[in-house]
């Protein structure tokens, strides 16, 4: 009896049984997660459109040059207008888009190039050609590094890889998709019609973003609800942490690995745009490949950034997983990637067989475009979450300048040297370039280092 006395005694003071986990907030947290893969595919789709409003212009060229009586230097004109406001847009917007709800933002954006397409879904004039290449060219401006940031507010920072990777490959499948099905469209009824079809996907992408888009704020909350904290009567709430003070942009954008990141992505942009306005006719005119072998070789070129991509964001995290700083899973393996990018663009100048030079230049191209890739992880891990956004728009404004200067360097440099030789030179310059980032790279890019100073600055 003394025994059982004393056992009551010692449960009465013994410390109370910590609860279940409540099944509502578990509930919850699972659909959150799930969420996110929504999230994911919403964004891809998102870039894929995005790149199928960049390439509609090329694809149907000839006709809209014929109809409209343009001569090559108006069409020129058209085509760099798209770049007037671009990155201006993308600094403006971005440096906003932390006190905006990013749900109504990326909808806006997608609306304006619905906007921006359906003018021409009729016959127009030079004048609203050009104004509405320059509106898509406002709305698209933010657009990549704003996607990436939703995607960053539902994945912790060694989760990124793979969502990253899918988000970017939107770009490349928007290329593929649009090469063939825009060419049918605009051969099957007419050239208008292409506009008209972008336009409406358009906006049926900002219905579906209505429907589903979200931030992920909520689902770093959702874990605490899952799991019960021990509390009494006497328990204190903690105190609210004091907010840190923002840095000066102009403090962010001189951090060591920024640089090293907008150096390499300037770079791989070049190589973007570049092959947008010449590779294909390097095939044709350099190469001596007919125009539906010219066009498949392309298309396979850009086919071929998506299973590389994966499988570099996959050997990276990998090597997080494997607790590998992200200076090397990340920063040296970019750095190395740009590297070897210029060789292979480098060695066009050896007198090869011309599929092993499309090759090469496939190669190349795929492991330069892998800059957009990890340079937002990179940017993103070093920056204050609250300033993220608004780093990673102006990172991308300024690197994208590159589409202004590549092709019109190009271009004058082909008018000096023609054939063959004129385009491998402007390639081998571009890899040079290329060799010379990545070498930066090795040197500029360490996350970890960058984030314990601009804390202490904090």
């Amino acid at each position: 009896m003394l025994e059982a006395n004393s056992s009551r005694l010692a449960s009465a003071h013994a410390a109370p049984e910590e609860p279940a986990a409540p099944p509502v907030a578990a509930a919850h947290f699972e659909r959150a997660r799930a969420r996110r893969w929504v999230i994911v595919t919403a964004l891809f789709l998102f870039m894929l459109i995005n790149f199928a409003d960049k390439a509609v212009l090329g694809l149907v060229a000839i006709p809209m040059m014929h109809d409209m009586q343009l001569t090559h230097a108006q069409f020129g004109l058209v085509g760099s207008a798209f770049f007037v406001l671009f990155s201006l847009s993308g600094i403006a917007v971005g440096l906003f888009a932390d006190r905006l709800s990013m749900k109504w933002l990326l909808a806006a954006l997608a609306l304006v190039w619905a906007c921006a397409q359906l003018p021409l879904a009729w016959p127009s004039s030079f004048a609203v050609l050009l104004l509405c290449r320059i509106v898509l060219g406002a709305g698209e401006g933010p657009a990549s590094p704003l996607a990436l940031h939703v995607v960053y507010t539902w994945f912790d920072d060694r989760e990124r890889n793979l969502p990253t990777t899918i988000v970017q490959q939107g770009a490349t499948a928007g290329v593929i998709v649009a090469g063939p099905l825009l060419t049918w469209i605009s051969e099957r009824w007419h050239w208008h019609a292409t506009f008209l079809t972008l336009g409406m996907v358009g906006a049926a992408w900002t219905v579906l973003w209505l429907c589903v888009g979200k931030t992920g704020h909520r689902l770093q909350a959702v874990p605490a609800l899952s799991t019960t904290v021990k509390a009494t009567p006497r328990t204190k709430t903690p105190a609210t942490p004091r907010t840190k003070p923002r840095l000066r942009y102009r403090t962010l954008l001189a951090d060591r690995t920024v640089i090293g990141v907008m150096l390499q992505c300037f770079v791989g942009y070049a190589v973007i745009a570049i092959g947008f306005t010449w590779v294909p006719a390097y095939f044709r005119l350099g190469l001596g490949f007919a125009a539906t072998q010219a066009g498949w070789l392309f298309a396979a070129q850009v086919a071929a950034q998506i299973p590389l991509g994966i499988a570099l964001a996959f050997f990276s995290h990998r090597l997080l997983k494997r607790g590998v700083p992200s200076r090397r899973a990340r920063g040296t393996l970019i750095s190395a990637v740009c590297v070897v990018s210029g060789l292979a663009y480098c060695a066009l100048f050896s007198g090869m067989p011309p599929f092993i030079k499309v090759t090469l230049m496939g190669l190349a191209s795929a492991l330069a475009i892998q800059t957009f890739t990890f340079g937002p992880m990179l940017v993103a891990e070093v920056v204050p979450a609250g300033q993220r956004a608004a780093l990673l728009a102006i990172t991308n404004s300024i690197t994208t300048t590159a589409g202004l200067v590549g092709p019109f360097a190009m271009g004058k440099l082909l008018g000096a040297t023609s054939g063959a030789h004129g385009y491998e030179t402007g390639f081998a310059i571009t890899g040079a370039l290329l060799l010379t980032a990545g070498l930066a790279g090795f040197v500029l890019l360490d996350p970890q280092q960058s984030r314990r100073r601009l804390e202490a600055l904090q």
